[in-house]
């Protein structure tokens, strides 16, 4: 297991610990199912917005309204 240690502001730490509360749970699991919950998701648009930087110009060459071929719906 890691373990990370996170400096806040005190309006977050206080926040964090309220919904901590209201879910049940102490802060420190309250914040790891956050980030657990959060990661996948920023994986995919991290690599996603590679993709878009790497090839996003020779795709909107092919594919965008000016490509020849390109029909109006």
């Amino acid at each position: 297991m890691t373990q990370f240690q996170v400096d806040m502001s005190d309006e977050s730490g206080s926040t964090v610990n309220q919904a901590a509360a209201a879910s049940g749970v102490d802060p420190n699991t309250y914040v790891t199912s956050l980030v657990e919950e959060q990661l996948p998701r920023h994986l995919f648009l991290t690599g996603a917005q590679a993709c878009v930087d790497k090839f996003g110009e020779a795709l909107a060459e092919r594919f965008g309204p000016s490509s020849t071929g390109h029909q109006a719906a």
